[in-house]
């Protein structure tokens, strides 16, 4: 899941609706060189780059969409199988022995909206990075003994996030808060989904995902335009190419107040509420995140500076289809906890940030963004999820629509999609009696 963790700011100020100024608008910070271009019909996303490590993704649309809930887990799985069980050229142990000697990265994953196979690898080594890259996309075997060792980690790994209360909980609440959609089911699988998949199920899968339609690759490294053309000429020729309508989804919207309870024997007690978000292509995106940003910070002031009720309060909002905000908490005083969440939220929707508040967001935010970005595979990410969301573009323009945020446009923005909580509760069940009434 794609969630942006927000920077924890405890010095911002808010004023009233009336005394709110406006933020001018700046010259742009961004620095534009990213291109776009398609390859035997297949989309190119590249960013050419002086970095020494290149990173490459080959996205394959849809995600949960793609499959029913019966077979969840099936897209991450099948992704995984792809580069770690075998292609047609090498067996999964020379694989792997042609990876390590070579200090190459490569493995596949899948989350609600999308999934992929990524390659990551110094310049020196691109050749023999892309060789096994281009097996891994176009030809991977499913061995069925290494299939089924897979799966016994994938098994595990269920496990484990179910025993973790931060996974657990943020899972729980979507699958609740988005009941009868493609969200509403693990794209990890669980393990009734997972024991059922073997070899053969993974490759019908794989196979039919593999559409020129539906997949666009994203590059980023010091290579050159005329260089990357000339592998994927070579390497993609003959991906099938078959119609692909995208998924159309109905985010639900979150009126008045719901609580999911789970009863959990731990030291402290962990809880959240879901809030409706805007998706990525909407003009509220940005204020929106801004404002998330500005709760963030508050509920961190007041949870953990000020009452000591937590450790890492704080929020959150997501880069999704359906998207969503969350903000969260463990404590061992839930009832006073989610006092002060409610106190800090409606207040905040009540104020406006000042205009000294925001530029020093503005400002903390795109310096972390650019540190961020300082790796190949952080840059890939980004671009790819941009342009499942609708369009690359939406990354490179990230810190301009940033800048020119103003105060208003926030308070507007958190006013007009959070009208609802969706609470979770994960822990003592005493503690929790009349907490949501």
């Amino acid at each position: 899941m794609n969630k942006i963790f927000l920077m924890l700011m405890t010095g911002l100020f808010f004023v009233t609706a009336a005394s709110a100024q406006t933020t001018p608008a700046t010259t742009s910070v961004s620095t534009i060189t990213t291109t776009s271009f398609e390859v035997n019909g297949l989309k190119v996303i590249f960013k050419p780059t002086v970095k020494e490590v290149i990173s490459v993704r080959m996205y394959f649309r849809g995600g949960n969409a793609n499959f029913a809930a019966s077979q969840a887990g099936i897209e991450s799985f099948a992704l995984k199988a792809a580069t770690d069980c075998g292609v047609k050229s090498y067996s999964s142990n020379t694989f792997r022995d042609m990876a390590d000697k070579y200090n190459i990265n490569i493995g596949g994953s899948a989350d609600y909206d999308y999934g992929y196979i990524g390659l990551n690898c110094v310049a020196k080594y691109f050749n023999e990075g892309w060789n096994l890259f281009n097996k891994a996309v176009t030809e991977p075997v499913f061995e069925e003994s290494e299939v089924q060792l897979l799966k016994q980690k994938a098994l595990a790994a269920v496990k484990t996030g179910e025993t973790n209360p931060d996974d657990r909980i943020e899972k729980l609440g979507v699958q609740s808060a988005f009941r009868g959609t493609p969200y509403a089911y693990d794209p990890d699988g669980s393990e009734e989904t997972l024991s059922r998949l073997n070899g053969i199920d993974l490759k019908n899968y794989y196979y039919k995902l593999l559409n020129k339609n539906r997949m666009f690759l994203v590059v980023a490294g010091k290579i050159t335009r005329q260089q990357l053309e000339a592998k994927i000429k070579e390497a993609f020729a003959n991906l099938p190419s078959a119609p692909y309508t995208p998924a159309v989804y109905q985010n639900p919207l979150f009126v008045g107040d719901k609580a999911v309870m789970e009863k959990r024997d731990l030291a402290t007690n962990y809880m959240s509420a879901i809030m409706n978000a805007p998706v990525m292509s909407s003009p509220d995106y940005v204020p929106f995140r801004m404002g998330i940003n500005a709760l963030s910070g508050s509920l961190f002031g007041q949870l953990r500076t000020k009452y000591n009720l937590s450790y890492a309060p704080g929020a959150f909002s997501t880069i999704n289809q359906q998207p969503y905000a969350m903000m969260y908490v463990s404590t061992t005083n839930p009832k006073e906890a989610a006092r002060i969440m409610i106190d800090v939220l409606n207040r905040l929707k009540k104020s406006t940030l000042t205009t000294a508040g925001l530029r020093d967001m503005k400002s903390g935010y795109i310096t972390t963004n650019y540190m961020k970005l300082q790796n190949s595979e952080s840059v890939t990410g980004n671009l790819g999820e941009a342009e499942i969301m609708g369009d690359w573009n939406y990354a490179e323009r990230m810190p301009d629509l940033i800048n020119n945020v103003t105060p208003d446009q926030i308070s507007k923005a958190l006013n007009k999609y959070i009208a609802g909580l969706r609470w979770v509760y994960l822990g003592n069940e005493a503690q929790a009696v009349g907490l949501f009434n």
